[in-house]
């Protein structure tokens, strides 16, 4: 079994020994902190590292560990810079130096950044450096550019020009968008035909002369639309289907009508209700048992309801 990894400990120093230890602690500090405040003492000692106050204590991250004090040890906290304070003492001390437009500065300074994981400002000292100097390949690459026929191009550009187009968050080749579009209204297309295909059929389906037509004559339109003479033909052999079909429940059924069946039932509980007397044993007291009767009334109605059927021939 691996053993558990030890938690940095905490501690409660008195301020004479850190007074002591007061500069290998800051040298730790300094470099396991991105930010270190420095924390005087009362006995003129000094810390570095993220102080916070907690209750009566100062508790201050070393990066190694934490140290507790009470209050009345502390003088006095000055908090630390942070990165930002640090990259502006870094431009500013560039221009005194007067090697701000010195691309080779720029550049440390946007490596600086990098390192501090400060990206805007890197990109900042990074366009700097371009404008200083254009072809500086390290600035164009960390900027993504690409060099193509002679010219720097950033990446979109890139793909522009070797004839991709952007859709959405995908680059693809124009050839390749213009199958996916032609597949797509190649599908939107055939799911139109269907459904035209299908409202034509659902209205021949009707009982009633005119609707049947109306369908019949929006199919032979359709099929002369889109050239399909199949189609056409079609559309009458759906229609004297139906119709025919039609003729065949008119002649089977009486005055073509269908029957429906009505069923009603109605309960009533029989008063008074019966009783009845019994002993469950030799010695028993009689026990006195009602029996309750229902009264159940059921009626069944067949009723004939015309249907209207329509034939083309009528």
């Amino acid at each position: 079994m691996r053993p558990m990894p030890r938690t940095p400990a905490v501690r409660s120093v008195p301020a004479a020994l850190l007074a002591v230890a007061g500069t290998a602690f800051a040298l730790t500090a300094s470099a396991l902190t991105a930010r270190a405040d420095e924390v005087l003492l009362v006995n003129g000692g000094k810390l570095e590292g993220k102080a916070r106050t907690v209750g009566s204590e100062v508790v201050i991250d070393t990066g190694s560990g934490e140290i507790r004090l009470a209050k009345d040890e502390v003088k006095q906290i000055v908090p630390g810079k942070t990165r930002k304070d640090l990259y502006a003492e870094k431009s500013a001390a560039l221009d005194a130096a007067g090697t701000a437009k010195d691309p080779a500065k720029r550049m440390e300074l946007a490596d600086w950044c990098r390192d501090q994981k400060l990206a805007d400002l890197e990109k900042k000292e990074l366009r700097t450096v371009l404008v200083l100097d254009p072809d500086h390949e390290g600035a164009r690459a960390r900027l993504g550019y690409v060099r193509s026929d002679g010219r720097w191009m950033t990446e979109d550009e890139y793909r522009l020009s070797r004839g991709f187009v952007k859709v959405g968050t995908e680059w693809i080749a124009k050839e390749e968008l213009e199958r996916r579009r032609a597949i797509a209204e190649a599908e939107r297309a055939q799911k139109e035909h269907v459904k035209t295909i299908r409202d034509c059929i659902a209205k021949m389906q009707s009982p009633l002369r005119k609707p049947r037509a109306e369908g019949k004559l929006a199919l032979i339109r359709y099929a002369e639309k889109i050239g399909d003479t199949g189609l056409a033909d079609f559309a009458g052999k759906v229609a004297a289907f139906y119709n025919e079909s039609w003729r065949q429940v008119k002649a089977e059924q009486d005055a073509a009508t269908a029957t429906v069946t009505v069923r009603a039932t109605k309960s009533e509980l029989k008063r008074p209700i019966p009783t009845v007397s019994t002993s469950l044993g030799a010695f028993s007291t009689p026990v006195t048992i009602q029996l309750p009767e229902l009264s159940i009334m059921s009626v069944n109605s067949t009723v004939r309801v015309p249907i209207k059927i329509e034939l083309d021939e009528e």
